[in-house]
């Protein structure tokens, strides 16, 4: 009974324990594990440019075919 306790405790130990975790955050070997990321931000002219190209594509419409039925599909979201 306190067998698989005690194996459980010791596991969260070393699984929690910061020195022995894999990944330091100063270690060279995993130049990644400080990643901060970053958010870039589009100019307002480029925003524009893209809109307006977006809202003249009318895209293609396929043909109702008795193998692929689901290919007209369009999901639709459900706001509760």
């Amino acid at each position: 009974m306190k067998s698989p306790l005690i194996i459980s405790t010791l596991s969260a130990a070393i699984l929690l324990a910061p020195g022995i975790s894999s990944a330091n955050r100063d270690d060279s070997k995993y130049p990644a594990a400080n990643f901060q990321p970053k958010v870039i931000y589009l100019d307002k002219s480029a925003v524009q440019a893209q809109g307006s190209s977006a809202t003249s594509f009318t895209g293609e419409k396929s043909v109702y075919g008795p193998k692929y039925p689901a290919a007209n599909f369009e999901p639709k979201v459900i706001y509760p």
